[in-house]
C-alpha cells in the first residue's frame, strides 16, 4: 500500500508532467537516504507555520527528457524556503548538479 510521501511524489510528477507535455520523457526518483543539498542530513519532515512539513520538489534534466523527483532535508528544505519565492539559489545549482551526477551514475549502472 502506498504511504503518504508515495502520493505526494505521484502528485509532484503528475503536474510536472503537464507543465511539461512531450518533454518528459521519463521520471526518476532520488531514493538516497541523504539529502542531495547538503549531503550530510537524512531526508527529514521541517515545520512551516508550525504544521510538519516534508520537502518533495522536482526539476527537468532537460538534457534527457527526465523529470528528477527528490526529497531533501529539513534544515536545507527551510533554508530554501526562508529564501525568495521563486528565486533559483546556488543551493538549487548545487542539488541539481548532484541529481544529474547521480542520475548519469544510476544510467551507467543500468549498461553494466
Amino acid at each position: 500500500m502506498p504511504n503518504e510521501k508515495d502520493n505526494f511524489i505521484e502528485e509532484l510528477i503528475d503536474a510536472m508532467s503537464k507543465q511539461f507535455g512531450d518533454a518528459v520523457k521519463g521520471v526518476w526518483v532520488y531514493a538516497e537516504d541523504l539529502c542531495p543539498a547538503c549531503h550530510v542530513n537524512d531526508i527529514s519532515e521541517f515545520y512551516v507555520k508550525g504544521q510538519r512539513a516534508v520537502s518533495i520538489n522536482a526539476f527537468m534534466y532537460r538534457v534527457k527528457g527526465v523529470m528528477i523527483a527528490y526529497l531533501l532535508c529539513g534544515d536545507c528544505a527551510e533554508q530554501i524556503h526562508a529564501s525568495t519565492p521563486y528565486k533559483k539559489t546556488s543551493l538549487h545549482a548545487n542539488i541539481e548538479t548532484t541529481l544529474i551526477q547521480a542520475y548519469e551514475r544510476y544510467l551507467a549502472s543500468m549498461d553494466a
